[in-house]
């Protein structure tokens, strides 16, 4: 990079899947508070323009919400702006009428009560930034024809000279843009999980011919906790990793799950990014279970703080 093109320069920051808890609930990791922490530090470190966090900043916070709170305390704290979008742990899963904590609307209402819409978009020193709730697409909520009008509101805007960023939490597609919709019933573990982490192909198709309306350069996803970036007729889809935990690092042969996060330069030509890897990675251990249990049965007894705090709805 010329030292002209250095002057011109300017970054920004994106994170994701912190899954910052508190020793109050039924369940609770200490190492990943630990690991957002370090993170934080490198962040403020690298001095970026602003930081976007693409969902999952809690452990729980579609039910607990004092990890919203918290997470929205510890991000106002930063010396620059945090641009927030909500994951599955904040608003609920991919939607399917038997699906435990699905998406619904008492979770949406409870993220927007703390950090407000899910659905923005602005410009930067001529780069457009777009984000939105995806998980609500699909979904039959009335939220939903809401978002599609705010989506197709977006169709009508001309993309910034510098590039159009958009993100969302799901990943848009597990292998392949081309790939046939996944079972969440199947006999095969890596089918069902494949349901859970990406978006089903009527969605793709509608966001892709979306992204295409809009000039959009990257596409950056979260949930997998893996990086991978995929090329798609010229839109750098960015899968993000996690500062929390590490998932599917045996699916891609070109798959990354250390944790870290990513950091993106922006010069007049163009936008690229690098991956930075978490200076340290916490080894304590916490307890309670894993997966996304219904709150029926959650057992508050093994809460490390009391009274154990019961789930806010």
């Amino acid at each position: 990079m010329s030292k002209s093109e250095q002057s011109k320069s300017w970054s920004f920051i994106h994170v994701a899947d912190m899954h910052i808890g508190s020793p109050r609930s039924f369940r609770f990791q200490p190492a990943w508070n630990d690991n957002w922490q370090t993170a934080r530090k490198q962040i403020v470190e690298l001095e970026p323009d602003f930081l976007l966090v693409g969902g999952d900043l809690t452990r729980d916070g579609s039910t607990h919400v004092e990890e919203l709170q918290l997470v929205k305390d510890d991000l106002g704290a930063l010396p620059f702006d945090a641009h927030v979008i909500p994951g599955n742990h904040e608003v609920g899963n991919k939607y399917a009428p038997d699906a435990p904590m699905a998406v619904n609307s008492d979770f949406v209402a409870r993220y927007a009560r703390v950090f407000g819409k899910s659905c923005w978009s602005f410009d930067y020193r001529g780069v457009r930034f777009s984000a939105f709730d995806a998980f609500l697409l699909g979904s039959g909520l009335p939220e939903e024809a809401a978002l599609r009008r705010w989506l197709e509101e977006q169709r009508g805007r001309t993309a910034a000279g510098g590039g159009h960023v958009w993100m969302i939490h799901p990943a848009l597609f597990a292998d392949t843009v081309d790939e046939p919709d996944c079972d969440r019933n199947a006999e095969s573990k890596a089918e069902r999980v494949a349901w859970y982490f990406a978006l089903d192909s009527a969605i793709r198709e509608y966001l892709f011919e979306l992204f295409r309306d809009t000039g959009t350069t990257h596409a950056i996803t979260a949930h997998v906790h893996c990086r991978r970036v995929v090329d798609v007729d010229g839109i750098k889809v960015i899968f993000a990793p996690s500062t929390a935990f590490p998932q599917w690092d045996d699916r891609w042969p070109d798959g990354d799950a250390r944790l870290g996060f990513l950091h993106f330069t922006c010069t007049p030509a163009g936008i690229s990014h690098e991956f930075v890897p978490l200076a340290a990675e916490s080894s304590r251990v916490g307890y309670g279970p894993g997966g996304n249990p219904p709150v029926d049965g959650r057992d508050y007894s093994v809460a490390w703080q009391k009274p154990p705090l019961k789930p806010q709805l």
